[in-house]
C-alpha cells in the first residue's frame, strides 16, 4: 500500500529530492530493507502504522479469552467488520492526502528536501492518531457487550491481544519466543498445568510489561531516528538504536528468565520444556550438530553388531555432553553480540560514506567475531567424535552412510529387486529429518501474520524473524548442514 503511494508521490519530484525521500520516507514509513534502514542498523517501529491492530484471525482469541457466549459472537464479528472497513477507508484517504501533500510541496521550493519531507509525512503522523482512536472505539464497543464475569477476564484478554500484536516484532534471538505456544505443543496434563500455573501467570505479566515498554519507548524514539536518517547522522542514529536495543533486550530477558522459572515448576518435564523453548528462540544455536546426525544414521544401520551398537550409543551420549557445553558458549555469544549489531552496521555505513575502510562485520569470513568463533569451535568439537565413529564402523558400513561410495542397491541386505531395505529407508528418513525444518520457531509465525508483511528482515535468530517459520508453527527439528560441511 505505502510503497505504491510513495512511488507515485516521488515520481513528481526532482531527482535529488526523490532520492532523499526514497531513502528516508520509505525507510521510516515501512521499515523495510531500504538503504537508510540498512545504514542505520535496525528497525524502530514504523510499520505498525499501516497494519490493523485487530485482525479477523483475532476472533478465536477473543472468544477463548473472554469466553464469549454463542449469541455474542455475531455481534463481535459485526464490530470487527466495522473496524476493518473503517481502517481500509482510512488508509485510502491517507494515500490521497499524501498525494495532495506532495503536489503542494512541489509547488513550493522543490530543492528544500526537509520541507517536502515534512509535508509528505504530516498526513502519516495524523493517521497514527486516527488509527489509535479506531482501536479505542472497537475495544470500547466490545467491552460494552460483556457481562460481569467476562469483564473480570478483560485484563487477560488485553495482554493476550498485545502478545499477538507485538511479540512477533523482535530483532533478537529469543525476543519473539512465545512460551504459551511451546507449552501448547507439549500437551501438558492437568497436574503439570496446575504446577506451572503461578510461574506462567508471572511470565504473562512480566512479558506484557516489557512489550508495552518496548512499544512506548520505540514510539518516543521514532522522531529522533527519523531526524538522524534525514540528516544521515550515523552517530545519532546508532545512539537511538542503542536505546531501542535496551528495550528489546528487556523483552528477551522476560522470555529467558521465564524459561527457567517455568521449567523448574514443571518438574520432570522441565528439561523438555527448556529445550523446546531454547530451540524455538535460538534456532541457530540449538540445531542438531552434523556429527549427531551422522551418528544417528550410523546407529540405524542394520549391519551393526550388538557390540557396535553399544559403542555408538556410548559415543552419542558422550558427544551430547560436549554439544551442550558448545551450545551454551554459542548461546552466550549470541546474547552478547546481537544487540551490538545495529551500531556496528551504522558505523560500517559511516565508514563507507567517508571513503574509509569499513570495520569488519559479523560474517562467516570474520573469524574474530565471537559468534563466528563459537560456531567454528562447535563444529571442530565434532571432528574427533566423527573419527571415533568411523573407527567403530567397517569400510562396508561407512559406504552405507549417506554420502558414502555408491553401492548396488540389489546387494544391500534385505533388498529385493533393487528396492532399498527397511533399514536403508530408516537411514534415509533420518537424513530427511535433518534436512527438513520441521519445527517452527515462534518468530517464524510472522510469515503467516499479515502484520508482519510490512516488517523488515530480523536479526540473527530470525528467522529469522520466528517463523512465522511455519512460526505459530513450531516444531523441534531444525535444518542441519551435511555432516562434512562446516556450519
Amino acid at each position: 500500500m505505502m510503497p505504491g503511494t510513495l512511488n507515485a508521490t516521488l515520481a513528481t519530484l526532482a531527482p535529488r529530492v526523490r532520492t532523499l525521500i526514497a531513502t528516508v520516507a520509505v525507510a521510516t514509513a515501512i521499515a523495510t530493507a531500504a538503504p537508510a534502514h540498512a545504514q542505520f542498523g535496525g528497525r524502530a517501529g514504523f510499520a505498525e502504522a499501516f497494519v490493523p491492530d485487530i485482525l479477523q484471525r483475532d476472533l478465536p482469541l477473543m472468544t477463548a479469552s473472554l469466553q464469549l457466549e454463542e449469541w455474542q459472537r455475531p455481534v463481535v464479528e459485526a464490530l470487527l467488520q466495522d473496524y476493518m472497513t473503517a481502517f481500509s477507508t482510512g488508509t485510502e484517504a491517507l494515500k490521497d492526502r499524501m498525494k495532495v501533500a506532495s503536489q503542494d510541496a512541489q509547488r513550493g521550493d522543490p530543492t528544500n528536501a526537509d520541507a517536502i519531507l515534512e509535508k509528505v509525512m504530516k498526513p502519516m503522523n495524523s493517521w497514527r492518531d486516527e488509527k489509535r482512536q479506531m482501536l479505542d472505539k472497537f475495544m470500547s464497543d466490545l467491552k460494552s457487550q460483556l457481562g460481569p464475569q467476562q469483564l473480570e477476564r478483560w485484563p487477560n484478554f488485553e495482554r493476550a491481544l498485545r502478545r499477538e500484536r507485538m511479540l512477533h516484532d523482535g530483532d533478537l534471538s529469543g525476543e519473539s519466543t512465545d512460551l504459551f505456544a511451546v507449552m501448547g505443543r507439549m500437551q501438558l496434563d492437568p497436574a503439570h498445568e496446575e504446577a506451572s500455573k503461578q510461574a506462567v501467570a508471572e511470565y504473562e505479566v512480566a512479558l506484557d510489561e516489557a512489550l508495552v515498554n518496548r512499544d512506548r519507548g520505540m514510539r518516543a524514539i521514532e522522531p529522533e531516528l527519523a531526524d538522524a536518517m534525514r540528516a544521515m547522522n550515523h552517530e545519532k542514529g546508532a545512539d537511538a538504536q542503542d536505546r531501542i536495543m535496551v528495550l528489546r533486550v528487556a523483552v528477551r530477558s522476560a522470555n529467558d528468565a521465564s524459561i527457567e522459572s517455568i521449567a523448574k515448576a514443571l518438574g520432570d518435564r522441565g528439561e523438555e520444556f527448556r529445550m523446546l523453548a531454547l530451540e524455538a528462540g535460538y534456532r541457530d544455536v540449538y540445531r542438531p550438530h552434523p556429527v549427531t546426525i551422522l551418528m544417528q544414521q550410523a546407529r540405524a544401520l542394520d549391519s551393526l553388531t550388538p557390540e557396535q551398537g553399544q559403542q555408538i550409543d556410548a559415543l552419542m551420549s558422550e558427544f551430547a555432553g560436549v554439544c551442550n557445553q558448545q551450545n551454551m558458549q554459542l548461546y552466550e555469544a549470541v546474547r552478547a553480540e546481537e544487540p551490538k549489531a545495529p551500531r556496528k552496521r551504522a558505523e560500517a555505513s559511516a565508514q563507507r560514506r567517508s571513503g574509509g575502510a569499513a570495520p569488519s562485520m559479523p560474517q562467516a569470513s570474520n573469524a574474530s567475531d565471537p559468534v563466528v568463533k563459537a560456531r567454528v569451535e562447535r563444529e571442530r568439537a565434532g571432528e574427533p567424535f566423527r573419527d571415533r565413529l568411523m573407527a567403530i564402523l567397517t569400510p562396508e558400513q561407512q559406504a552405507e552412510l549417506p554420502g558414502g561410495m555408491k553401492v548396488d542397491p540389489a546387494n544391500q541386505p534385505g533388498s529385493k529387486d533393487g528396492a532399498p531395505s527397511p533399514k536403508r529407508m530408516q537411514i534415509d528418513s533420518v537424513q530427511s529429518a535433518a534436512d527438513t525444518d520441521g519445527v517452527a520457531s515462534d518468530r517464524q509465525s510472522k510469515r503467516r501474520d499479515p502484520r508482519a508483511a510490512m516488517g523488515g528482515t530480523k536479526g540473527a535468530g530470525t528467522g529469522s524473524k520466528e517463523e512465522p517459520a511455519p512460526e505459530g508453527k513450531d516444531s523441534k527439528a531444525q535444518p542441519a548442514p551435511a555432516p562434512t560441511t562446516p556450519e
